[in-house]
């Protein structure tokens, strides 16, 4: 038998005429039956949207996930020539979805005169409409009203968010958030779309250019629910995964799709022992002119003006966040951010999300400011440093007032921002008095070494956040390795059993079936190594494992999932004297049943396998 790879109608065509050759008719009629099947299981997906939206490059994500490209005026450079005609693409995972990149409308284009100029609409299963930069316009309106109107499956892209957000940075500068934008564009989009009697949670922002940033992933995600009923089970965006060392992410994709997830384990749990790889990101936050920037450079041991300092100056010098390195902690980043204002709004435009800690910059006595960016921070789930700078100015003995001994300056200055900070909700606060130009006189010492005691905990706590985004992807990657070849084993499987007896069939299928279970790592001796390799009792791993396919499989089971009801016709002649009687009548084997059972079994046991490794990692 050939491979799966080239099991396609061609194939099966060529297999007919053999057996016609041969005068097989009944073997014949078997592979005719199955061409037919073939072609009535193919789900087509139609992508459409205004001249200029991005449509083919979206088409083009969906097929072959595009290099991630920086400069969001390559939509403009590197336009795709405008489609005029459908467009029709095999989707290179799953051989019964089509893609349909279907010719744009214009603008003034009525809508009605659109769809009719695109045929007949009922073969689709699912349309995704797709929106450039812009607001919804009436005519995007018009259409998604029409496509609901006819009962479609129907998916929102909001394309070109990169280039919206370049705009808003250089526009907005350091008020610039790039969460805060994002929600903005959704929150017009679910507006105008409630407005209209229409579902706003289907609704993705992404970018064809950059595939590993935005929604791309859940959109592509939801389109696979629509069509293929595989369900997302972790709502995670795939940017958590950035705190994850790289060479560990490909690892674990090289795992996916090569190895068994059994070996998941292996590679997390050398993470988790050496934290050192794991990226932690520390913001450096304050009021303009509090010393950030200085800050950020004694900490790394770099003097102002060097070609890696943080620029500083007596006015604000930081324009937007930029990450440095500090040498002491392996992957640890401090981010210089601009200077925050004075009111609580200027707060609120600040993204926290991207950050694990802080360390909250103040050059005088503790203000409204500080206690915005405190609660701020305690309200996001993070913790920070309160660093006092520039010190040194407070202990020097000012002209016509008595002399304060240092330490005693020192300790009213810790006292007033400890209380301050207590009265803001903050348990426990840790001040540090320090001064950039005299670093060793006084905490910065003690800050650069509290920064390194912390880090390991930080970063165990950074990947723990990251670990449920980090296997959903990993498990989701894995279940689509599998389901490539689910189209092409059930073809093969009703091949098989033209010229072999049924029980043959059944036992190949519970072979394949038992294979899936062991590259998700649900058999028994994938369960117990995860279990002693987490530290999870087996029992529980064992208890979250519902489907029966991970399960000894009974072959009367199998057989009645992947066969046909006996006709009534066939039923009644098997008792017809002399003609029928005695003849037993064995159940026709489905090309249809058998995919779907399939199927069903990765979409299965891909839930279950993600459910073992959430709770063997999340659940501590």
């Amino acid at each position: 038998m050939a491979g799966s790879s080239v099991l396609d109608e061609s194939h099966l065509k060529i297999l007919k005429a053999q057996y016609e050759a041969q005068n097989a008719s009944g073997a014949a009629s078997q592979i005719q039956a199955l061409v037919d099947c073939v072609n009535t299981l193919k789900i087509q997906v139609g992508i459409l949207g205004e001249r200029g939206s991005g449509v083919s490059t979206l088409v083009g994500a969906l097929l072959d996930k595009p290099r991630r490209v920086t400069d969001p005026w390559a939509y403009l450079r590197e336009a795709p020539e405008t489609t005029k005609q459908p467009v029709v693409h095999a989707h290179p995972i799953y051989p019964d979805l089509t893609l349909h990149d279907l010719p744009g409308f214009e603008a003034s284009e009525k809508p009605s005169a659109y769809l009719k100029r695109l045929g007949d609409l009922s073969k689709f299963s699912c349309f995704v409409v797709v929106v450039g930069s812009g607001d919804l316009r009436d005519s995007h309106l018009q259409v998604l009203k029409a496509i609901k109107q006819k009962g479609k499956g129907l998916i929102l892209a909001r394309t070109k968010v990169d280039l919206d957000l370049h705009t808003a940075e250089r526009r907005l500068r350091s008020r610039y958030n790039p969460s805060e934008q994002l929600g903005l564009i959704r929150k017009e989009l679910a507006g105008v779309l409630t407005k209209h009697g229409m579902d706003p949670k289907k609704v993705f922002l992404v970018s064809g250019l950059e595939t590993d940033r935005y929604e791309f992933a859940r959109f592509e995600d939801s389109l696979e629910g629509e069509v293929l009923n595989l369900k997302r089970t972790h709502d995670g965006s795939l940017e958590d995964l950035n705190k994850v060392s790289q060479k560990k992410i490909k690892e674990l994709y090289a795992i996916c799709q090569d190895g068994t997830l059994s070996e998941v384990p292996t590679v997390i749990s050398s993470v988790l022992t050496d934290p050192t790889q794991i990226r932690l990101d520390v913001a450096v936050i304050g009021e303009v002119g509090s010393g950030k920037s200085s800050l950020v450079n004694v900490l790394r041991g770099v003097g102002c003006g060097e070609p890696d300092a943080a620029p500083t100056g007596v006015t604000e010098m930081t324009k937007k966040a930029v990450p440095y390195l500090l040498p002491a902690v392996p992957n640890l980043y401090l981010w210089d951010l601009p200077g925050v204002g004075l009111t609580e709004e200027d707060v609120s435009h600040l993204d926290l999300s991207r950050y694990d800690f802080f360390l909250l910059v103040a050059s005088e006595r503790y203000k409204h400011t500080h206690s915005c960016l405190a609660r701020a921070i305690t309200s996001a789930g993070k913790q920070f440093f309160f660093v006092r700078s520039k010190i040194d100015v407070d202990v020097e003995t000012r002209p016509g007032s008595q002399p304060v001994a240092k330490e005693e300056v020192q300790s009213q200055v810790r006292k007033s921002c400890e209380e301050a900070l207590k009265k803001d909700g903050v348990d426990s606060p840790q001040v540090f008095l320090v001064s950039c130009l005299k670093p060793d006189a006084f905490d910065l010492p003690l800050l650069l070494g509290a920064l390194s005691s912390y880090a390991p905990d930080l970063k165990t706590k950074a990947l723990r956040k990251a670990l449920p985004t980090a296997l959903s992807r990993v498990v989701r990657r894995k279940a689509k390795v599998l389901m490539k070849d689910v189209w092409g084993k059930a073809l093969q499987s009703c091949l098989f059993c033209v010229e072999h007896p049924q029980p043959d069939v059944v036992d190949s299928l519970t072979t394949t079936i038992a294979s899936f279970c062991i590259e998700f790592g649900l058999d028994e001796a994938s369960l117990e190594y995860t279990a002693q390799a987490t530290g999870t009792a087996r029992r529980l791993l064992q208890a979250v494992i519902q489907s029966p396919f991970a399960k000894p499989l009974d072959p009367a089971y199998v057989l009645s999932l992947i066969t046909k009801p006996t006709s009534l016709t066939s039923w009644a002649w098997s008792y017809v004297p002399y003609l029928g009687r005695g003849v037993k009548v064995e159940p026709e084997i489905s090309f249809e049943s058998t995919y779907q059972m399939l199927r069903r079994a990765v979409v299965e046991l891909s839930e279950n396998a993600e459910a073992v490794l959430q709770l063997a990692y999340t659940e501590k």
